[in-house]
């Protein structure tokens, strides 16, 4: 019983039952990201600066996540409200880990996903940067 137990637990959390998903539109605009490394210290918490465009109008929450391919590390996600900004100023949340690649630069992928008032995905895009970046 105590095998089956914990077999049912395991394929649960394999599978994501009882996760909840994103929902998404049928109609997904492109948001256009890219950020900036500049003034950013390795390893601390915070976000870099990041410019947006190509928002939907009737966008109310943007989700903010970033992951480093290159380790295959996640640095987290933040949902913030969103009030027609074209430019997330730097450390505006420390909720994501900035870069803090070991031994080799990291690739880092930062995504947005701009949410209407039902938390529905309306529009989406993301930038990747090497961090450190080649001079």
């Amino acid at each position: 019983m105590k095998q089956t137990y914990i077999t049912a637990l395991i394929l649960m959390a394999f599978f994501g039952v009882g996760c909840e998903r994103e929902k998404i539109s049928q109609h997904v605009a492109e948001v256009s990201v890219k950020f900036t490394w500049e003034g950013l210290k390795p390893c601390d918490w915070g976000n870099p600066e990041i410019h947006i465009s190509g928002v939907p109008g009737n966008t109310k929450f943007l989700k903010i996540s970033m992951y480093d391919h290159a380790y295959s590390h996640d640095h987290g996600t933040v949902q913030m409200p969103y009030a027609d900004e074209k430019i997330i100023a730097k450390d505006r949340f420390k909720e994501i880990q900035r870069p803090c690649p070991v031994y080799t630069p990291g690739r880092y992928e930062i995504t947005i996903k701009a949410l209407d008032d039902t938390e529905t995905i309306i529009g989406m895009g993301s930038a990747e940067r090497m961090f450190p970046e080649e001079e």
